[in-house]
């Protein structure tokens, strides 16, 4: 049997409503997975445990003074590097010093030890941060002060003096060390020689100790 052209377009029509009709149904049914999905109940609830934030924060604040104890750490290793430099560099000048009583005399020795003591503070400055312990901060600060008096006094080319600037720097020195002695050991660091007052005979011309007396005979 011939169809007519009629034909062909209802069947056409025919098959577009039944595509249609599927492809809505497919949709329909994930839909309902979804739904059905979403609307599945979840274990648990939206609070913490008993426990769970106390031993959170004890693990946080354990954290923070773990890092902040670094600091200190951080800092007076610096310190004490740096320090054994400055001292050996001020030590070296003062007995030249001592020898000489002018300042014309000791070469370059002040300018080198102003340069170790300006040296040796950039590097603890360095380590000063704000999370560093405020009981070793103080004294460092203290003891910074101090090396940029103790410069400023070797720049001055000062005789009077310089002894008592001197002095104060070694306090300040062993102020901070001691304070460190809580954050890790301590090995020995030298302390300033004492630089000669006006009027000291130079070294040539000092009196005998008994030292410098002679040994006595063997018989």
């Amino acid at each position: 049997m011939r169809r007519g052209r009629g034909d062909r377009i209802v069947a056409g029509v025919v098959g577009d409503v039944t595509m249609s009709s599927v492809r809505r149904a497919c949709g329909l049914a994930v839909l309902a997975l979804i739904a059905v999905g979403c609307a599945a109940p979840i274990d648990g609830s939206g609070t913490a445990a008993p426990g769970e934030v106390s031993a959170y924060e004890a693990q946080r604040s354990a954290s923070i003074a773990s890092s902040i104890r670094q600091d200190g750490v951080d800092l007076c290793r610096e310190a004490m590097s740096s320090m054994v430099v400055m001292v050996r560099g001020y030590n070296v000048f003062v007995e030249r010093l001592s020898e000489v009583h002018a300042y014309g005399e000791v070469g370059d020795l002040d300018e080198k030890a102003r340069a170790s003591l300006i040296a040796g503070s950039d590097q603890i400055r360095g380590k000063l941060t704000e999370k560093t312990p405020e009981d070793v901060r103080e004294p460092t600060t203290r003891f910074l002060d101090s090396t940029a008096r103790l410069g400023d006094a070797i720049g001055d080319r000062r005789l009077t003096g310089l002894n008592p600037v001197a002095v104060q720097w070694t306090r300040d020195k062993r102020a901070v060390l001691d304070t460190c002695e809580r954050y890790l050991p301590i090995p020995p660091v030298s302390d300033a020689s004492p630089a000669p007052e006006p009027g000291d005979a130079p070294a040539d011309d000092a009196p005998p100790t008994e030292s410098d007396d002679p040994a006595p005979p063997t018989s």
